[in-house]
């Protein structure tokens, strides 16, 4: 284990066990083994570390399904893998939930709600793969019900200390939107999208992302991207060489939620 990755681990069991802001850089670095230069030398301060660490912790809950395959219309196989990825992150989470809650802290308050809009849009694009046409109008509400089941599920695991089985978990989630799904004929929209997304806004956010995370083939991502901008561009955004182009960049774990949404518009003509 590098020496910014252990940094990272041992501060997390300090402030789990004592509070952030009860623990001191001091007792990180005493704890960790090194000198407190040696800690700014990889965090110019408890909090960059904390947000470093909410990146690293989020990222991979965020991108825990990529694993799945992408043809997978399974909504349960989905839930199940982004629940076990908030399971082994229970530490994590606890921190948050104790440390942060409300969230008076600015920093700490903005990189959760970026990640949170990142989580949303994960889930709309997951709710269109498995769900097809049928359920776009009504994302928004999707996205809250299955939110809103799965916060509380948590609460109660963490209130009362217990652990459910997630595999069932997942089918009796999963049962119920499918229930919700089916019955959607009749009814309008609860939550309306007030500004649908466009090849503008969507390529501006991949691109951000691919810069955001300092890839080691960041150049190569950006040629991707621009070939597909070419394809929208002559007005064939799910041509072969977009399809290919599309496959290329869901290979790149980091950026996968973005590249969903641009698969998404493509499938759709932009529309």
């Amino acid at each position: 284990m590098d020496t910014k990755k252990h940094i990272m681990n041992t501060a997390l069991q300090l402030f789990s066990d004592h509070g952030f802001n009860e623990t001191s850089v001091q007792q990180i670095a005493q704890k960790a083994g090194i000198s407190k230069g040696g800690f700014y030398n990889y965090f110019s301060s408890k909090r960059d570390l904390m947000l470093e660490m909410i990146d690293e912790h989020y990222s991979k809950i965020i991108n825990s399904t990529h694993q799945i395959e992408e043809t997978s219309r399974d909504l349960a196989a989905y839930i199940e893998h982004e629940m076990t990825a908030w399971m082994e992150h229970q530490p994590f989470i606890h921190v948050m939930f104790n440390e942060f809650q409300p969230r008076k802290d600015p920093q700490i308050n903005k990189k959760m709600d970026e990640l949170h809009v990142t989580l949303t849009q994960k889930h709309k694009a997951m709710f269109y793969l498995c769900y097809g046409e049928k359920v776009k109008p009504f994302l928004a509400d999707m996205v809250v019900i299955l939110q809103g089941m799965l916060k509380e599920y948590y609460l109660y695991m963490f209130i009362q200390q217990t652990q459910l089985n997630v595999q069932q978990l997942s089918n009796w989630v999963s049962h119920h939107i499918n229930s919700i799904v089916n019955n959607l004929d009749d009814l309008d929209p609860f939550l309306h999208e007030t500004q649908n997304e466009t090849f503008d806004s969507v390529l501006k956010d991949l691109r951000a992302t691919i810069q955001q995370k300092e890839l080691h083939n960041q150049d190569k991502l950006l040629k991707v991207v621009k070939q597909i901008e070419q394809e929208i561009d002559n007005r064939s955004p799910y041509s072969i060489t977009a399809e290919v182009s599309l496959h290329y960049l869901k290979g790149e774990e980091m950026i996968q939620t973005d590249v969903l949404r641009l698969e998404r518009l493509c499938k759709q003509g932009g529309n």
